[in-house]
């Protein structure tokens, strides 16, 4: 009996490299499947006291045996780098949404804002210094209409960023829709076989991984061997059930009810962020600096005197308060001799005159108002720029930390080549040794079976 033992203890040995090379091969297959967390036989000794052979199953004193196959997961680790990378979604996007936006005004600049501002005040002092010229009062007007498209076409560019955002959010539920579906069908299939479904599991987290760059979702694990997933404390995915999402009108929201989705990273949330707070916040300062404009230009234009002595003209539309709709008023449209040059009373009771260029001078120094637009737009674009260099940072820094999170993730469960191999040869002379131990035994039974009862013939 005790040959017959060792017989099968070679061939445990055997199966059980023999499994270990499975695996090993079916690492080594995919070292670059993305989401693959390398996988690995967990061998225990057979050696239970008992001594019958056919006492039942596992009774035998000696061998080995594969007990499972487990992934090499760190569960807080893979968090924590779930968790980064929908943090890196956000930051990034963050960050190239502020890019685009100063890319829409790029100063300093010889064609932006703040270069046709100078040279609309420049041509003011023009008309001041020759008030009865033709050609200046042309280029006043021409100045002044390249002026109102260039802040028409950045309001549009502006919203655009916003429209774009909208759709984006319509696509995003989409997405996260299908991603939902897809990790509560895996849940029904591991609940189905919580043992051999390793590459299941890796599919479902790679899903996991995916809704959270979107959302910030947050897996949970159940006692069931099921995940459930929520977005902002509220379930996205519970066991083998999934709750849909709606994009309509860039605003996330639960389809069942209608309430708005509680997005705190990902995508979503730097999409949020675009269209209810940079973009809003932006086209309002935009449009303090076309209102401004309208407003100080129009109280001093309308006091002075046109060229026939007449005052009253505005010279934007003063109802056109906004950057997207600014335009010049139909008292000056195309009419040079209503441009207000002269000034009102200066100093005393008695007009200067309407071609003195006193008002048209006073237009012009609107240019260095602490209060004007000028100062306005510089502010804008200042502030812009440091919160796209602050943006821009933070997203770098943001990589580091998710790569480094990855990092240590990836230490624990990615496939290294190198020990793969490594394994793959302790695993192969494991092997040749458990067959040498069996061909010794098969030898050793031979010698019995053949000498045994003739001794002595």
């Amino acid at each position: 009996m005790t040959a017959l033992s060792s017989l099968y203890t070679a061939l445990s040995g055997m199966n059980a490299q023999r499994k270990v090379m499975d695996l090993t091969g079916h690492n080594v297959a995919n070292a670059s499947t993305p989401g693959y967390h390398r996988q690995r036989a967990e061998l225990q000794a057979v050696g239970n006291g008992t001594s019958g052979l056919y006492a039942g199953k596992d009774t035998r004193n000696f061998g080995v045996k594969v007990v499972s196959t487990a992934r090499s997961f760190d569960a807080l680790l893979e968090t924590r780098a779930v968790r980064e990378e929908a943090a890196r979604s956000t930051t990034t996007l963050t960050s190239s949404t502020l890019g685009q936006l100063q890319s829409l005004m790029p100063e300093p600049s010889d064609t932006g804002i703040a270069a046709q501002l100078d040279a609309f005040w420049a041509s003011w002092t023009d008309v001041a210094n020759q008030p009865d010229g033709v050609a200046v009062r042309t280029q006043l007007l021409a100045n002044a209409d390249a002026l109102t498209t260039s802040l028409h076409r950045t309001a549009g560019d502006i919203t655009s960023l916003k429209d774009t955002a909208v759709s984006d959010v319509v696509a995003l539920a989409g997405d996260a829709n299908s991603l939902a579906d897809q990790i509560a069908t895996l849940n029904k299939a591991i609940m189905a076989n919580p043992t051999g479904a390793l590459d299941l599991l890796d599919q479902r987290d790679l899903a996991v991984t995916s809704l959270a760059r979107l959302t910030g979702a947050v897996a949970r694990p159940t006692s069931s061997g099921t995940i459930d997933v929520y977005i902002g404390g509220r379930a996205v995915v519970a066991g083998t059930q999934s709750f849909r999402l709606d994009g309509a009108g860039g605003t996330l929201r639960w389809a069942t009810d209608n309430q708005p989705v509680n997005a705190r990273s990902g995508k979503a949330a730097a999409l949020a962020a675009t269209i209810n707070d940079i973009v809003p916040r932006y086209t309002a300062a935009l449009d303090d600096v076309a209102a401004k404009l309208v407003n100080a230009v129009n109280a001093l234009h309308s006091v002075g005197y046109d060229q026939s002595g007449v005052t009253g003209h505005q010279f934007f539309d003063p109802t056109k308060l906004t950057a997207a709709t600014i335009t010049l008023s139909v008292d000056v449209a195309g009419i040079l001799a209503n441009i207000a040059v002269g000034a009102p009373v200066l100093p005393g009771p008695t007009a200067p005159g309407p071609l003195d260029g006193e008002q048209a001078r006073a237009i012009a120094a609107l240019a260095e108002s602490v209060t004007g637009p000028d100062s306005s737009y510089h502010a804008l674009i200042a502030g812009l720029a440091v919160e796209t260099s602050t943006a821009f940072r933070r997203a770098d820094l943001q990589d580091q930390v998710a790569d480094t999170a990855k990092q240590q993730a990836d230490s624990v469960g990615a496939v290294s080549i190198d020990e793969e191999m490594a394994n793959l040869t302790a695993a192969q002379r494991a092997f040749e040794a458990s067959g040498r131990v069996l061909t010794a035994v098969d030898e050793m039974l031979g010698f019995l079976i053949e000498r045994t009862g003739v001794v002595g013939r």
